[in-house]
């Protein structure tokens, strides 16, 4: 539940605003969680790479905005190299056949419903809620 101190706080931040700041704090888990020691397996091509090669991959993508019920979820996201997320167009093929292998059948069902909601908005609550949430998680 919002405050009335955090609402006084995020008092006056846009919509874009908020949904930015919780991408940059959701980016930062996925980096935590997908990685050890410097390195990480990009989900795509399956190497390892240095974590400074590293980008929070999404499965569905940010834009279009028909995807915007999975924005956050951390389902959708994991560590994927510059080069597969970038230049290869998110490598979509191998992302998924891995994704299937880390998340399981039933959570990619799950992601998959989930994605296909349409017209799908955050409440204002829920990204402060969020965003308060993921700044005092543990690194």
């Amino acid at each position: 539940m919002v405050t009335a101190e955090l609402k006084i706080k995020y008092k006056g931040r846009s919509i874009e605003w908020l949904e930015d700041k919780l991408q940059d704090l959701v980016n930062a888990k996925v980096r935590r969680r997908d990685s050890v020691n410097g390195f990480f397996i990009c989900i795509s091509c399956d190497e390892l790479k240095s974590i400074n090669q590293m980008n929070a991959g999404h499965y569905y993508p940010k834009e279009p905005r028909q995807y915007r019920s999975v924005k956050f979820d951390l389902d959708n996201i994991h560590g994927q190299c510059v080069r597969c997320n970038k230049y290869l167009s998110a490598n979509l093929i191998p992302y998924r056949a891995n994704l299937l292998l880390k998340i399981g059948e039933q959570r990619l069902i799950q992601l998959e419903q989930k994605a296909a909601l349409n017209g799908f908005r955050y409440s204002r609550e829920f990204l402060i809620e969020q965003i308060e949430k993921l700044k005092y998680e543990k690194h």
